[in-house]
């Protein structure tokens, strides 16, 4: 008779135990918005995209410095944002990393910036302006592997990239989110608008190897010759990866 009282009163506390969890976890997400409160957080959201950087480095001052300039052609993409073009090498490839550092806000369930290029040794910072919980994370296959935890709304965690390469963006908690943060060992480097233009400023004169990144699409390159004080036209047309 003992043992069937302490089974009964252990399957009570799984069944209490179930329930407060699944109130818990609903209680952690925002009710359905208004329209008003919809509208306030698209707006939220438009601003933070216009206002945060997807490029953050610390470019050297260089005389007679040229420029590469030119157009991404993403196909069968929506648009031609987020491409990023970089110069594989520069002298020996050691620059000072930037002071500032980089920032992926976390809003309506979005990376913001969804894509970040970044100088190698950059600190990046993570804030969550969520109404929610978020726990941002790169999977075994990123160039850094971080885990930062969950943290709630107003938390701010920071993470050097200290390594060359592409870093998905993660969230342990909600499984729509993505984004990624791509590192590069020199400055030399620049992020496509929604036209696909693109401008690499501050380039020494020399000849390099010109590359592209894309979150899609095949990876192309090109070889430019960079003049003082003028540019040079470099462009791309990115095809999917099979």
């Amino acid at each position: 008779m003992k043992k069937y009282l302490i089974a009964g009163i252990l399957a009570a506390s799984c069944v209490v135990f179930s329930y407060n969890s699944c109130v818990w976890s609903q209680a952690e997400e925002k009710k359905a918005l208004t329209p008003e409160e919809a509208a306030e957080a698209t707006k939220k959201l438009e601003d933070a995209q216009q206002k945060l950087k997807k490029v953050v480095k610390n470019l050297p001052k260089v005389d007679n410095a040229g420029s590469i300039t030119g157009v991404v052609t993403c196909q069968k993409m929506r648009n031609n944002a987020d491409a990023i073009v970089f110069v594989e090498k520069v002298g020996d490839n050691k620059f000072v990393p930037p002071a500032e550092h980089a920032i992926i806000d976390q809003i309506n369930l979005t990376y913001v910036p969804r894509v970040v290029a970044m100088q190698k040794g950059t600190t990046a910072d993570f804030p969550n302006s969520d109404a929610v919980r978020h726990n941002v994370f790169s999977p075994p296959t990123a160039a850094l592997q971080f885990n930062l935890g969950t943290y709630p709304t107003g938390v701010v965690k920071e993470v050097l990239f200290d390594v060359v390469g592409e870093t998905p963006l993660l969230c342990n908690v909600h499984a729509e989110m993505a984004g990624y943060a791509v590192a590069f060992e020199n400055p030399y480097f620049a992020i496509t608008e929604k036209d696909g233009n693109y401008t690499i400023e501050g380039v020494p004169p020399g000849k390099y190897v010109v590359k592209t990144w894309h979150e899609k699409l095949k990876e192309a390159s090109q070889e430019v010759t960079v003049e003082a004080g003028k540019a040079t036209t470099s462009s791309f047309e990115l095809k999917r990866r099979r």
